[in-house]
């Protein structure tokens, strides 16, 4: 019998020396090369819903912030119907600066910036 060749278990086959080394080197190749393709299989199925949350997040952010800024413009409403209520000094003050109204004898000066000539 040769020592060279192994046989094996029911005897019907025979392989060299050299090809039992490169034996476990194929199958930890075919092993990573599993392993790589299922990590990506599963990557390209949970891409989408990846992205999709990610998008909701920025997008629950942004409306977070105009909820504050929303809430601080009423805030400031609120604040400005109180003092048009309650203060007649806010209500003078608002009354000759929006509603451009004097009291009676005054006579008001504008001025305004000058206008940039055009060309």
């Amino acid at each position: 019998m040769e020592t060279s060749r192994l046989r094996s278990f029911n005897g019907n086959t025979t392989r060299s020396r050299s090809q039992m080394v490169y034996l476990p080197a194929a199958t930890k190749v075919v092993s990573c090369l599993i392993v790589a393709c299922t990590v990506l299989t599963v990557s390209f199925a949970f891409y989408p819903e990846w992205t999709r949350l990610t998008d909701m997040k920025h997008d629950l952010a942004r409306q977070k912030d105009r909820l504050a800024e929303l809430q601080k413009l009423a805030a400031d409403r609120d604040q400005e119907v109180h003092l048009l209520q309650s203060d007649p000094e806010y209500l003078e003050i608002y009354a000759r600066e929006k509603l451009d109204m004097m009291k009676d004898g005054e006579t008001i000066f504008r001025l305004s910036a000058p206008r940039a000539k055009r060309s």
